[in-house]
């Protein structure tokens, strides 16, 4: 069992007749004038966060901000959200207003209001967010085609960095700090949603998420790894360190970079716009393929990225 065959089951046995369910980074509900979009994310102590590693505050708005990831790889704009709250001890006052502090400062930041939720006693702190909002064209992930240039938006590999200094009890920054705060692309997933074919954050890794758009599509596709945008100073320390650059950049989750496809025309027409991006490689007709060059020769991946069904 893994994560790709859980959602295959889901998918079949729990179809959605009102637009769009299970398969994306949210599902769509078709309405007359626009597209609703709704996504919800866990986060679980000792699972995706210690607390030795994050003050509340910041928890906060990484919990708020990794939803809005997904909205943002829909090209939609964030309204309001939902929280599921389960503390593994009596709720501390202080601690308690720092979290909330942070969720009020997202909602400033992010222009997002909090509709309501649930609070419960846990073994363990959880934090579950159902994030909602809009699209007028939705962007998903089954519709990249062959000849497409694959393209990323933000750097990559730099949370998973932070995460094995702190897990190695060493505070490097900014790497800590990637790790610590998500920034979503909430304005130029927008954009894009004007040019693109398909899209998706990165979360889990690099080539388990754009795995995720090749098999949606049925199509394969071509990574070269020295087109990726990684940080000069990335390599300095894991090379200081002896970490393996490689398996962080290509399947160390929670950047939240944006990967997407895109055909070469609507490319040229992209360059207008005022964002950055880095085109990394294209999409072939070969099914659910996907190879990884390195200056011309294959690179060999020890893992594809997380998944919660192979701890």
């Amino acid at each position: 069992m893994n994560e790709l065959v859980f959602q295959q089951y889901l998918k079949q046995n729990f179809p959605f007749s009102r637009g769009h369910g299970i398969g994306d980074d949210a599902s769509v509900v078709c309405s007359e004038n626009t597209h609703q979009l709704i996504t919800t994310d866990l986060l679980i102590e000792n699972i995706h966060f210690r607390l030795q590693d994050i003050d509340m505050k910041s928890l906060a708005l990484k919990a708020l901000a990794v939803n809005l990831s997904d909205i943002a790889a829909m090209g939609g704009i964030p309204q309001y959200f939902y929280l599921g709250l389960g503390y593994s001890r009596a709720p501390v006052w202080d601690e308690m207003k720092k979290f909330f502090q942070g969720l009020k400062s997202g909602c400033r930041k992010w222009n997002l209001e909090l509709a309501g939720g649930d609070f419960s006693h846990s073994s363990q702190l959880f934090i579950s967010i159902t994030m909602v909002g809009k699209a007028e064209q939705p962007v998903y992930r089954h519709n990249a085609r062959t000849g497409d240039l694959i393209a990323i938006i933000g750097h990559i590999g730099a949370s998973a960095l932070g995460l094995e200094l702190l897990s190695n009890g060493i505070q490097i920054e900014p790497w800590t700090t990637r790790h610590q705060k998500v920034i979503p692309h909430l304005q130029e997933g927008q954009i894009l949603s004007k040019y693109v074919n398909s899209m998706i954050d990165v979360s889990d890794g690099l080539v388990i998420d754009l795995k995720r758009i090749l098999i949606a599509s049925g199509k394969g596709g071509r990574l070269y790894y020295e087109k990726l945008p990684i940080h000069r100073s990335m390599k300095k320390v894991c090379h200081e360190y002896h970490f393996d650059e490689q398996d962080l950049v290509l399947s160390g989750g929670e950047d939240f970079a944006l990967v997407f496809t895109i055909s070469p025309e609507r490319e040229i027409e992209l360059r207008q716009e005022n964002i950055r991006y880095q085109i990394i490689g294209e999409v072939v007709s070969k099914k659910n393929q996907l190879t990884i060059t390195h200056n011309g020769k294959p690179l060999r991946i020890k893992k594809s990225g997380y998944d919660h069904f192979k701890r």
